[in-house]
């Protein structure tokens, strides 16, 4: 079964939790401390990822040309000027340094894979998120080439931005959506309503490393806005109590805010599967469940206490939550992950229902009650 999100195809992007690949294009063999994922792009789609985690950069092949592909550790990524190029050739390429190394398939490759799945799965989406890519201008070609009509775009009348937050899941099924840095984006001089980079939406990440705060989230970002931060420490205890303050600090977020809780540890030398198969024993599944299950409750016991007179209506002697179909608060929507498999990602799915129970029960504790959950 791969169809996890046609159960909630009348809900907001920003009302559903979903499984996120960290590193996805990382995959396959190499070495213990670079692969992340054991499974293709393909493979992580069936088993229930829907946010994908990429960074692309330009290899020369053996033979002297050139692929786009996913490295991993980027502070061994070295950016070489690729001389004597001519008129439609890349004109860098870049090599990893020896910590590093380099995914299995090329993007080209991704690309199909991922669009192969939507077209088999029609209520599925997936959102693809370059990040820290070189040559650019040649990964959105690319994009733009290899998915064609199955890339998510904002052909609309008068070039209106999409807020990707407060979408539908069934307004972005069957859909591969493609999200960049604004700030590259805006370096290469693209014209994001313009029709040929029409799929070309943003991502905004809220935190302020400053403050441990959210920025302010804006109605009309073009594209999707999280709140959230990668764990920088191979500790299992340390990233969960680091998790546990973002996450509980998601109550600085706008309402509309998606939450990105990293579910991951990271190293320069050992294993990163040893980790991640203790990441995933027992004890600390339900160390998971409470970093999630408490980063809600705070948000929602904050967004409670901010409801007015004009959010409430009466009926049958209960008070209730208007405009119930798109209530939301602050929630950990994307739990990112290494080594995605189908149980882990049951897991997050299964966080739905916990957060309709905690809903509910919060609801009934405060006097308050929601209809249609």
């Amino acid at each position: 079964m791969t169809a996890f999100l046609g159960h909630y195809a009348n809900k907001q992007l920003n009302q559903i939790v979903f499984p996120g690949s960290h590193d996805a294009g990382i995959y396959g063999q190499g070495k213990d401390n670079v692969i992340t994922q054991s499974l293709d792009i393909a493979g992580q789609a069936n088993a229930g990822v829907r946010f994908f985690d990429l960074r692309i950069a330009t290899v020369k092949r053996s033979d002297g040309s050139f692929d786009q592909k996913s490295y991993h550790l980027a502070k061994g990524v070295i950016d070489n000027k690729h001389k004597g190029a001519k008129p439609g050739e890349v004109q860098s390429h870049q090599n990893v340094g020896h910590l590093g190394g380099w995914g299995q398939d090329s993007l080209t490759g991704m690309l199909t894979q991922a669009k192969s799945y939507v077209a088999a799965n029609p209520t599925e989406f997936l959102i693809l998120k370059f990040s820290k890519c070189y040559n650019l201008k040649d990964v959105v070609d690319t994009c733009v080439r290899v998915l064609g009509d199955t890339q998510f775009n904002h052909n609309t009348s008068g070039g209106a931005k999409i807020n990707l937050n407060t979408r539908t899941v069934a307004s972005l099924a069957g859909k591969v959506i493609t999200l960049f840095d604004p700030k590259e984006l805006e370096k290469l001089g693209f014209v994001i309503n313009g029709q040929i980079y029409s799929g070309c939406l943003c991502f905004g990440e809220l935190f302020d490393k400053d403050t441990g705060a959210s920025r302010q989230y804006q109605a009309d970002f073009h594209g999707l806005q999280y709140f959230g931060k990668f764990s920088s420490t191979d500790d299992i205890k340390k990233n969960t109590k680091k998790q546990a303050k973002q996450m509980g600090a998601g109550t600085t977020c706008d309402r509309n805010a998606m939450g990105m809780m990293y579910w991951t540890t990271t190293g320069m030398l050992a294993s990163i599967k040893d980790r991640n198969d203790k990441m995933w024993s027992g004890v600390n599944v339900q160390a998971l469940r409470d970093v999630w299950e408490a980063g809600y409750k705070k948000a929602m016991m904050n967004q409670l206490g901010a409801l007015s007179f004009n959010d409430l209506y009466r009926s049958n002697g209960r008070l209730y939550v208007a405009n119930k179909n798109s209530w939301t608060s602050f929630t950990p929507n994307i739990v990112m992950i290494d080594f995605a498999d189908y149980q882990r990602c049951v897991t997050i799915y299964n966080l739905n229902r916990v957060k309709n129970e905690m809903l509910e029960k919060l609801m009934q504790q405060s006097g308050h009650a929601i209809e249609g959950l």
